[in-house]
């Protein structure tokens, strides 16, 4: 065979890279790299294929210490993954990265909260673009060392668990569009998926949508995701409607109070001064807020990943949230993020 046929085959399979491509790729595509370099070193190729193959190079170079920087990342990568997660803006903010559990099931990490010295995360299962819904998952993971500590699955009437809240010790509240799930987190995670492990539920009509849910040490939080800023709203409502409304509907009627909150809001978060924080995202876009608890108003914003959802504090303060970019419904974004993460807030740009 001829050098320039040689050259030609070792073009070809080279390639284009796709950091979505399988992990067992990469050792024959350093192979094929060597040669590749080697070449080079030889001067065995003309000027013109000398440019696309050093700019191949370059481009593998890349993915490989991006492939390097994600075994910085604790938890179990998932397979569709190649490489590490994406750059993404304030990433020097973010101390502690874990990839969100469920991800290989087809599960989209929604929800988070934090309670018990664990983090907590409510996911729905769909890898289809055009499905938003599917069966509810909440998982228990070690915040130190990524691994998942336990699962529940929430009712089937559950589609897609867009928040999770702590309310008191050992108690979790997740929301689905139009429910709110009282939960025993000791029974939920106790194993067998125990049925009473749910307490309560309730209803949501009217305007009030539990997109997501928080808690400010009284009423919870129940916000709405919406693409109009003019219908984008969050209600505050009384904890005692799991014992005064269980198996009932609760509108804005209940709500001792509401505020506006940005447009497609994904999670929100009280930080321990009262401050509200709030996530707004989508496949274009991520924004971290900080709001007036009071009036709504915006008091500072950050730009984060694109598909930010729901916000917890822990115990010392530090805010976590998660990605649902670079899940496999969302596979084809332009990032692939599919973390949960804790940011340092003084870090942010």
């Amino acid at each position: 065979m001829s050098r320039d046929r040689q050259l030609a085959l070792i073009v070809f399979e080279f390639g284009p890279l796709d950091r979505r491509s399988n992990h067992n790729r990469a050792s024959s595509r350093t192979a094929r790299a060597i040669s590749v370099r080697r070449l080079l070193a030889e001067g065995l190729m003309g000027d013109r294929l000398k440019r696309r193959l050093v700019t191949a190079f370059v481009v593998f170079c890349a993915l490989v210490a991006s492939s390097a920087n994600g075994a910085e990342v604790l938890g179990k990568k998932p397979r569709h993954v190649w490489g590490g997660p994406s750059s993404v803006p304030n990433d020097q903010a973010m101390t502690k990265r874990i990839w969100a559990p469920g991800i290989d099931d087809g599960y989209v990490p929604q929800g988070v909260t934090w309670a018990d010295g664990a983090v907590y995360l409510s996911s729905y299962r769909s890898t289809d673009p055009k499905v938003g819904n599917g069966p509810c998952r909440i998982y228990k993971v070690d915040a130190e060392t990524g691994n998942t500590l336990g699962q529940f699955d929430l009712p089937e009437d559950c589609g897609h668990a867009g928040g999770l809240a702590s309310i008191a010790q050992g108690i979790l509240v997740a929301s689905d569009t139009r429910r709110l799930y009282k939960i025993d987190a000791a029974s939920a995670f106790a194993g067998h998926n125990p049925s009473n492990a749910v307490m309560a539920i309730v209803k949501l009509g009217g305007e009030v949508k539990g997109s997501f849910v928080d808690f400010d040490g009284t009423s919870l939080f129940v916000g709405s995701f919406e693409k109009d800023a003019g219908k984008a709203k969050a209600h505050f409502l009384p904890v005692s409607i799991f014992d005064t409304h269980n198996g009932k509907t609760v509108n804005e009627g209940i709500a001792t109070r509401s505020i506006p909150i940005p447009a497609e809001a994904q999670g929100a978060a009280f930080d321990k001064d009262g401050n509200l924080w709030v996530s707004a995202s989508s496949s274009r876009f991520g924004t971290l807020y900080k709001i007036d608890s009071k009036s709504g108003d915006s008091v500072a914003s950050h730009e984060m990943v694109i598909g930010i959802e729901d916000l917890a504090f822990d115990d010392e303060g530090r805010l976590w949230s998660v990605s649902e970019a670079g899940s496999i419904r969302w596979q084809k974004w332009s990032r692939t993020f599919p973390l949960l993460f804790r940011i340092d807030l003084g870090k942010l740009k």
